[in-house]
């Protein structure tokens, strides 16, 4: 019944709301019912049952005064997902006659599914005293953010008591970071190839543009700007869940949304991009990604003053280019952030939401084909579950050749698009 609205023609109601604490079941009547109701009232009911479960109403007797499009009287029954159901009885200032006017029950059923969750009774059955019950996250891949675990124990009068005292059940949101190997703690030139579940929050788009991106939840990845500009019109179909791109087992994710940041700056058709400044863009997937061992989201970074990578390495992936051409592999690098004056900045403006990465020693690099792939902190085998995977650049924009001896690339920093990805998550 939710977001839905029912008049029950044949009515309209001195105003009048009661409000009801939490119950298992309960009853609510016109006014003198089973007598004939008065007229002019206006009165209000909110069905309430306990946190968590859905509610049954049910009508035993309907006897209003009938009139077309509810013109003289009228039963309301007001429904949505965020509140309890609303009755409101109206009746005009004309004499009822005999009209009895309503009597209904209500009662709460199976508690409601919890979204990538569930519940379970871990104590008792039913609505029994003392019965205890339990909502859960789909784990690994889901969790309560900030407690274990939500549980309501059935009181002697039959109500639902959260055991932490909080009014609402939290939602279930993504683990984020994670990859097969925590519990032990554009192309990549020069990198190795990856091990199922390694760098599971990588995707590919493997028709051209030929371009990588970064799942950050369950529907949402980061890319470069680059990549899609001009294609947010265009049903973009993006792979994971692979480290072969020409694997039929991926899981395939077709766009629903594509948002480039305001600040880059746009380019025509066949025409060289000037300026990466802002080379990032959300996308949006048409339906919730299954996330399993092979597809997870990768944390976004926090708010630092020091270097992007700490002075220490990180990792870049993709499925660009090799030695060989482009992969079909998805290989890894391990590379270090440079001060501008060792990077090759060409006629390119650089700004402060760019940093530049690379390695003189093994010459690993990101490449053609690897634009909008990840560049992820700690480097890949260092992550815990206390410092999971962050992504903290997007492949952006390099000088011509790639893997040479003085050759590195640009990254879009992310932790300068902070606020900019959450408002647009949550607005869209």
């Amino acid at each position: 019944m939710a977001g839905n609205v029912l008049i029950i023609c044949l009515l309209w109601a001195c105003v009048s709301v009661c409000e009801r604490e939490p119950a298992m079941f309960g009853e609510v009547s016109s006014p003198q019912y089973p007598q004939p109701y008065p007229a002019d009232i206006l009165e209000e009911w909110d069905l309430e049952v306990p946190q968590g479960y859905q509610i049954q109403l049910k009508f035993n007797h309907l006897d209003i005064e009938p009139s077309p499009n509810c013109y003289h009287d009228s039963l309301i029954v007001m429904s949505d997902k965020k509140v309890s159901p609303w009755l409101i009885f109206l009746t005009d200032d004309s004499k009822p006659k005999s009209h009895m006017g309503f009597n209904a029950s209500y009662q709460a059923v199976d508690p409601k599914p919890l979204l990538n969750g569930g519940v379970r009774f871990i104590k008792g059955s039913n609505n029994e005293y003392h019965s205890v019950i339990e909502y859960y996250c789909n784990e690994p891949y889901y969790t309560f953010e900030g407690t274990p675990n939500v549980r309501y124990t059935c009181s002697e009068d039959q109500k639902w008591t959260a055991d932490d005292n909080k009014d609402s059940i939290p939602p279930c949101v993504t683990v984020c970071g994670m990859n097969t190997e925590v519990s032990f703690g554009a192309r990549v030139f020069g990198g190795m190839p990856a091990r199922p579940g390694q760098i599971p929050w990588q995707l590919l788009h493997r028709s051209a543009p030929r371009g990588g991106a970064s799942l950050i939840s369950d529907y949402w990845a980061l890319t470069a700007a680059q990549l899609v500009d001009r294609y947010e019109n265009t049903n973009m179909t993006w792979l994971g869940g692979i480290i072969d791109g020409q694997d039929k087992n991926q899981v395939t994710m077709e766009t629903e949304k594509i948002i480039i940041h305001p600040n880059y700056t746009r380019v025509g058709k066949g025409k060289e991009q000037k300026n990466f400044d802002s080379d990032i863009a959300l996308i949006k997937m048409s339906a919730r990604v299954p996330l399993g061992p092979n597809i997870r989201p990768v944390c976004l970074p926090k708010k630092t003053h020091e270097s992007v990578m700490e002075g220490t390495m990180g990792t870049i992936s993709g499925f660009g280019g090799f030695e060989r051409g482009i992969s079909k592999l998805l290989r890894y690098g391990h590379v270090q952030e440079y001060p501008l004056d060792k990077c090759e900045l060409g006629d390119l403006p650089v700004t402060e939401n760019m940093f530049c990465a690379g390695d003189d020693v093994k010459s690993v690099d990101s490449c053609t084909g690897d634009a909008g792939s990840p560049l992820f902190f700690p480097m890949l085998g260092y992550g815990t579950k206390e410092q999971p995977y962050e992504l903290r650049g997007i492949v952006s924009w390099g000088p011509r050749g790639c893997g040479n001896e003085y050759s590195k690339s640009f990254y879009t920093k992310v932790q300068n698009y902070l606020d900019w990805i959450r408002e647009t998550m949550e607005n869209n």
